[in-house]
């Protein structure tokens, strides 16, 4: 179903003449737009907020009714390259960010820096 959905948004680009889709056929195309959102989807996911004491994280999310603190999920990937201050700012900004409703909130992972005058 999504890949009708893109080819229709492809043949919209097309056709507005957008250069660099129109001159890509189909089967490129989807296998741009396959080799990211695909590649997204199918990392393993961890919770950086909640370590286990052997170093491994607990897989991302949390069961309905849960008592645990919201999670702060990144890819395995990128959990590992990050510092534990990193990982510490992430969390203490995920949490900050009042999270009550029915959705959570999007925290970014990294805190942007301010620029000096």
């Amino acid at each position: 179903m999504w890949k009708e959905a893109w080819v229709k948004v492809i043949k919209k680009a097309a056709l507005q003449k957008d250069a660099v889709v129109s001159c890509l056929t189909e089967e490129k195309q989807l296998n741009i737009f396959n080799m990211g959102l695909r590649k997204w989807v199918q990392e393993k996911w961890v919770d950086i907020g909640a370590p286990k004491k052997d170093g491994k994280y607990q897989p991302c999310g949390r069961s309905k009714g849960s008592k645990r603190k919201y999670p702060k999920c990144v890819p395995l990937a990128k959990a590992t390259s990050m510092t534990a201050g990193q990982k510490a700012s992430a969390v203490k900004r995920k949490r900050a960010a009042s999270n009550t409703g029915p959705k959570p909130r999007n925290v970014a992972t990294f805190a942007k820096r301010s620029k000096k005058k």
